[in-house]
């Protein structure tokens, strides 16, 4: 029963079913101001044709041979509709970019107050990435589909329709030949296109997150790459991540370039022209139009494709933007942990296991049957191999994860019964890895008692043998842990983390191998600040070194998420059993380092 937990199964986008209803969801809040701005985008298209419709009718009234007032009539309605196509397409900008930056404001918002709710085992098995996803590359993808596709699309779909219709009133075999041209080329190139989409859209979308995770854990592994270089398997990973998505890209490349191109060029505005006086000269010589009836189709007929074209791009925004919203409703969708159908204060901080059951994954026991008491003003440690369910045990109580048989109760009241904020403010948590934010060194403590005072602070610093050291920092405790100035070595940060657990004054403390890095000097220090913050506390000591733990008033030996062993550290010695060896093997290494000193 290791006590790492299992994967959570994380799928790559191209792996996701996308929701269909899951983008309407997300844009809910600002889908009214988005069809308004996609109305307004359509006024604006419509306006962005008239003038060059004005231009046509001016035109052709000036090869006649009385054009008289009404050349002006199209002058003022081209300008007018200039003016008028500004105002509207500038509006519906704005509107849609302020909506947007609603939108990104609201689902963030959601997605982080969802957040809170979820248990932490959550983000132990989640990681950052898939935080930092949601909240900004899925919003991101989106935020695309809110500040333009309703005006992009709407525009992209209008004009081409619009100019059609008014192509259709001035001849309608031209624009048959017209359509039919436009048709015949996306008949030839359309369908290979559609291949190599389906073919490799996937694919890259696969390659793509494998490049985004490998990317993470190279930063995250940055040591390991410096120390072995290229030879990491850490390096190795993020190498051939990149060798894949530019492959993925090449074959992409040349399963689309081609048709692409084809289509390009034969869409090509002076393609485009030629094509029109071409159709135009067979229609003048057929007899159904006279050569200024062409003009119009030079002006407006020219750019008839590119609305298609740009329907087609926006297509795969549509799928990035709904993917991005399926990743994120399914987050919205996990269950956070459940609300105390009876809310209780415990009486005190006495903390009991009955026969409590715990696994990551179903059918996959973690531990098993485990009870033992933590009573107030002692101390209990759990010691055994890596796996055997020590760290599971200790984050079972500010419920990481909740038990899946058996209960723990603190005061006599499950833990379930208690309000999160309640049980949290109960218990302070030392971490095997000392965790700082990139902030002053009070300000961090300060994450102990929000409001707390300057010289509660500072008191703090002084129980965990760390204000002098803070005090020689260039800017005091208003240094910023982490900036060239705030440098601490992992021992001193540990100290910064034990002062937070002093400063919050909570009635149980569990010790999570906290003296694991620090170097002699650092663990002296950081052991007898330990101990000054466990002193009436209920106290669970997660241990490696046997040493430190010599005095605890109980010890529970666990292997394989079983406790195989409980009793006092001098009791397990004489009962020469699994902690008698652990102790000898210990005693041994340590005999062995003293003496090649």
């Amino acid at each position: 029963m290791a006590d790492s937990r299992t994967s959570t199964g994380r799928r790559s986008d191209a792996d996701v079913l996308v929701s269909p209803g899951a983008l309407a969801r997300m844009t809910a809040p600002v889908r009214s101001r988005m069809i308004l701005g996609a109305a307004m985008s359509a006024a604006s298209s419509v306006c962005a044709l008239v003038p060059f419709v004005a231009v046509a009718e001016v035109v052709r009234l000036l090869l006649d041979s009385d054009p008289g007032t009404t050349v002006w009539i199209w002058v003022v309605v081209g300008v007018v509709a200039m003016v008028a196509r500004s105002l509207l397409y500038g509006g519906a900008l704005s509107l849609c970019h302020f909506a947007d930056v609603d939108f990104v404001h609201l689902l963030r918002r959601r997605v982080v107050r969802h957040l809170r709710l979820l248990p932490l085992g959550w983000f132990d098995e989640s990681g950052s990435g898939e935080v930092k996803k949601a909240v900004t590359d899925d919003v991101t993808r989106i935020h695309v589909i809110v500040a333009h596709l309703a005006g992009d699309l709407t525009s992209a779909v209008l004009v081409p329709l619009v100019s059609i219709g008014y192509l259709l009133t001035r001849n309608v075999p031209m624009t048959l030949l017209l359509l039919a041209y436009i048709v015949v080329v996306f008949a030839m190139a359309a369908p290979s296109m559609q291949r190599g989409y389906q073919a490799y859209m996937d694919e890259w979308n696969r390659a793509q997150g494998a490049v985004s995770t490998a990317t993470v854990e190279l930063v995250d592994g940055v040591e390991v790459v410096k120390t072995y270089g290229t030879s990491s398997a850490v390096f190795r990973r993020f190498d051939d991540a990149v060798s894949r998505l530019t492959h993925v890209a090449y074959l992409w490349t040349a399963a689309m370039g081609r048709p692409a191109a084809v289509i390009n060029i034969l869409f090509f505005p002076a393609t485009m022209i030629a094509v029109v006086l071409g159709l135009g000269l067979l229609a003048v010589g057929l007899g159904w139009i006279d050569a200024v009836g062409v003009i119009p189709f030079l002006l407006v007929g020219v750019s008839l494709p590119s609305g298609y074209l740009q329907v087609a791009q926006l297509a795969n925004g549509m799928r990035t933007a709904a993917l991005g919203a399926t990743h994120i409703d399914r987050l919205l969708s996990l269950p956070g942990l459940p609300d105390p159908d009876d809310p209780a204060v415990p009486a005190d901080s006495a903390v009991r296991f009955d026969h409590v059951d715990f696994a990551y994954t179903d059918g996959v026991p973690v531990l098993t049957n485990i009870s033992f008491e933590l009573a107030p003003g002692t101390v209990t440690a759990l010691v055994g191999p890596s796996g055997s369910g020590k760290t599971t045990i200790a984050r079972l109580i500010p419920r990481f994860w909740d038990v899946s048989g058996g209960m723990i109760t603190i005061g006599g009241v499950d833990v379930r019964q208690i309000p999160t904020p309640e049980l949290l403010s109960r218990i302070a948590i030392v971490f095997q890895d000392a965790v700082v934010l990139t902030d002053t060194v009070r300000e961090n403590v300060r994450l102990g008692r929000p409001g707390a005072s300057d010289a509660d602070v500072e008191q703090a610093c002084r129980d965990a043998q760390i204000h002098q050291r803070i005090a020689d920092l260039p800017n005091g405790y208003d240094t910023v842990l982490g900036s060239a100035e705030g440098h601490l070595s992992g021992g001193e940060l540990q100290r910064v983390t034990i002062a937070r657990a002093f400063l919050q004054d909570a009635p149980i403390i569990l010790l999570d191998e906290a003296t694991a890095h620090a170097d002699p000097h650092s663990e002296v220090q950081i052991q007898q600040a330990l101990n000054r913050l466990g002193a009436g506390r209920s106290v669970l000591v997660i241990a490696h070194r046997l040493s430190t733990i010599v005095h605890a008033d109980q010890i529970l030996v666990l292997d394989d998420g079983q406790i195989i062993e409980r009793g006092h550290h001098d009791d397990l010695i004489a009962a020469d059993g699994r902690y008698a060896r652990m102790w000898a093997a210990q005693d041994s290494a340590a005999a062995r380092a003293g003496a090649a000193r």
